[in-house]
Parts: structure tokens; sequence; C-alpha cells
């Protein structure tokens, strides 16, 4: 997949990027880009600014200063809907849901479809719930309380609700901390097929073996600056 995207533009940039709290510069002059179709790998060690860096993108933290641009465009003044209506989405490690209620509504919460009267549309949100996880190759009833499903079925959900509102960029942030092996090989397989139509990964793990295993790229962040940014190919576990 590197040598196809080798000459592609990027989807999202984020150049100059800087961000300091009190006593501390989060991010110093931060350079990251991701392509259509493509999985980066962002590592480094705690602290070296990687969910900083994805909060600004997110547009839960204001930089101090650099931009942000998306299909070529500035996005200026960026907040949390914004970045949603850009197609942002970000996967927390900690999982963002509400397990007492049902799969579908857990994927299109907030957005339930609705009839002429006001009432939810339930037999539009699940008909639309099953198209979504049917797009990922991931079959499990609308109406399951999500509190019964596995973590990684709930992951699957919460991918499925970045999916709905047609995100085009999706952030994972150490999403394979709680997931086996054979829950880890479905991961990819949602990624790389997702990937293949053209919607971009941004992939947070302290795991290297992953990295290697489903990225294309790797940016490495050290005390809130880029130190190496390349095509997994160029480099090694040791480097």
């Amino acid at each position: 997949m590197v040598d196809r995207l080798a000459d592609g533009a990027a989807l999202l940039e984020m150049h100059g990027i800087t961000k300091a709290f009190p006593g501390v510069v989060a991010l110093d002059n931060v350079d990251f880009d991701v392509r259509a179709g493509e999985v980066h790998g962002l590592v480094g060690e705690n602290g070296a600014g990687k969910s900083t860096l994805m909060k600004v993108l997110s547009g839960a933290e204001a930089p101090g200063g650099g931009e942000i641009r998306i299909d070529g465009v500035v996005v200026a003044n960026a907040t949390p809907l914004r970045m949603i209506e850009l197609g942002v989405a970000v996967i927390y490690q900690e999982l963002m849901q509400a397990p007492h209620l049902t799969v579908a509504e857990n994927v299109f919460l907030g957005r339930l479809p609705r009839t002429r009267f006001g009432t939810v549309d339930w037999r539009s949100l699940h008909k639309e719930c099953v198209a979504v996880t049917d797009r990922l190759g991931f079959h499990v009833d609308p109406r399951a309380r999500l509190g019964n499903l596995s973590v990684a079925q709930r992951q699957m959900v919460e991918i499925a609700s970045a999916l709905s509102r047609n995100a085009r960029i999706v952030v994972l942030d150490e999403p394979s901390a709680a997931l086996g092996g054979s829950e880890l090989e479905k991961l990819f397989a949602i990624i790389r097929r997702l990937a293949g139509e053209g919607v971009a990964f941004i992939y947070i793990s302290h795991r290297l073996q992953e990295v290697f295993t489903i990225c294309d790229r790797v940016t490495v962040l050290r005390d809130g600056s880029v130190v190496a940014s390349r095509p997994v190919n160029e480099v090694d576990r040791r480097r």
C-alpha cells in the first residue's frame, strides 16, 4: 500500500503544531500528515505528545500555533463538532459508550431517526445500523444491549458509529489493549477493508509488532517533537 500512496495528496496535514501547558511544552513544531487509504502509525513513550496531538486534531485542545488542513483547506477555530463534520473520528482506549442502550442506539447516539410524529423510527434505526455493521463485516443484532457484548464487539460498534457519521480520518488509540489474538486479526481485517475504501487511519500503539503488521508509515514522537517519519518497510524493530 505504501508504494501506491507514495505520491498521493495528503487528506490531513498538520503543520508546525505547538502546544504548551504550564511548565511543559507538549508539542514543539510538529508536522504530521495522513493520506486517504493509509494506515499511519503514531508511536512514542508516554508523555511524548501523541494524545495531545490527537486532542488538537479532534478540536478538544486549541493549538498554540500551527495549522490543520483537510483536503488542502485550512481548518480555522477547530471544535469537536466541526472536526466531526469534517470526517474526523477519535476512538479512545476507554470507549465512550452507553452500555445500557442497544447497539443501534449507540451507533446513532444523539442522531436517532424520527418519524413525522417526532418519535424514534425504530425500523429505520435498525435498518441503518445493519447497513453500517454489514459494511464492517460485523454481524450483530442491532437490538442487543451493548453491555452484553465483548470488548472487541463494543469496539466494532464504536467504529460503526464513526462510519455512520461518514468519518474519513479515524484515530485508533491503543485499540489492541483489551483484545486477544483472533480479535486483533478481525480488527486488522476491518482496518484493511476500510482503508481499501479510502478511509485514513491513525494507529496509536506501544506494540511495535502491530505497527509493522498493519501500518504503511510510522511517525515517532519524543518529548513533543517528531524524530522520524518513514514508510514501515524502511525501518526495523531495533531502529
